[in-house]
């Protein structure tokens, strides 16, 4: 199954708060009439037996609806392909658009260390517009997992860097000495992100941030494509550009295996477009996929491998 979904932004980490809503709106919706039904029916006089007429065959309920095969496997895309769109326009926010106005974070390399399984880059985190008294968590999405929780009892200090607080500040002093700098490392692949968020004990005060070492890009004349990889075998990518200001006459599209495809992208007046897609073509466990983007301007163009097993950090 392959598809192409133009992304929206906006929005702060929605889901730290999905399971509330979920349970806020089961628990509204959970009203009766009950007690009006019993009062109109202690006012309706009784109807007589001999007023009722009889039940018919064509009165009976239909009996349930066996799904076919290809019913069912209709059911299992269409549930897939929500499940695929969800979390692309999750990782598509992760960042400024999941951010409290007026907060920010970004990752400062502090160093790089080669490894058996790839380059280990360590980073400290810094923000913009936190106040010191502000108890944070660090949260940490990787690829193919979901959102974990890292360590609580930090802040950011004077000097704009995560901090921890002390041993008695959270989980954070059982590892670390008290103002002790932040440090997150990562080994990943060519177009993997890393995303990090601090998320103050008010849940009303978030920062996040999603930085790419290793980007899949190319640049053509002032514009600019990126591809961002929304699983670690890229069964879905995030597909982005920048400069796009001059849209006359904008195409963009892909092609793997000769099969070609439109993007549907659109650029914002400011140049940016993001889209997901899954680029896997039927009968190929693996591939290369071509992206291009082209307006009377610039016309950049890359290519990405994917498929089984084809995930190798860099």
């Amino acid at each position: 199954m392959r598809f192409v979904l133009a992304l929206i932004s906006g929005g702060v980490l929605a889901s730290l708060c999905a399971a509330s809503f979920a349970q806020s709106t089961s628990t509204a919706s959970q009203t009766t009439q009950q007690p009006a039904a019993s009062s109109s029916t202690a006012q309706a006089p009784a109807a007589s037996q001999s007023a009722t007429p009889p039940l018919k065959l064509e009165d009976l309920p239909p009996e349930p609806h066996t799904l076919t095969p290809e019913e069912q496997a209709a059911q299992a895309a269409d549930r897939a392909r929500l499940q695929i769109e969800q979390l692309a326009v999750a990782q598509n926010k992760w960042g400024p658009a999941d951010s409290t106005p007026g907060l920010s974070l970004t990752l400062k390399e502090i160093g790089r260390t080669q490894t058996a399984t790839g380059t280990q880059i360590t980073y400290h985190i810094l923000g913009t517009g936190f106040s010191p008294d502000m108890k944070l968590t660090l949260l940490r999405w990787p690829l193919n997992q979901g959102v974990e929780k890292v360590m609580d009892g930090l802040s950011v200090n004077l000097a704009g860097i995560a901090v921890c607080d002390g041993p008695d500040a959270g989980t954070c002093g059982k590892t670390m000495q008290a103002q002790a700098p932040v440090e997150v490392t990562a080994t990943v692949a060519k177009g993997e992100a890393i995303r990090v968020a601090l998320v103050a004990a008010d849940k009303k005060h978030v920062a996040a941030v999603s930085f790419v070492p290793f980007p899949i890009s190319a640049e053509d004349k002032g514009c600019k494509l990126e591809v961002i990889r929304g699983s670690k075998n890229d069964e879905l990518v995030l597909v982005q550009g920048d400069g796009f200001t001059n849209a006359a006459n904008f195409t963009a599209g892909s092609e793997s295996f000769g099969e070609k495809r439109p993007m549907g992208a659109k650029p914002t007046p400011q140049g940016h477009f993001v889209v997901a897609m899954t680029p896997y073509v039927s009968g190929h466990p693996e591939g290369d996929t071509v992206i291009y983007a082209q307006t009377d301007a610039c016309s950049p163009t890359l290519s990405f491998h994917w498929g089984k097993d084809t995930y190798k950090a860099e």
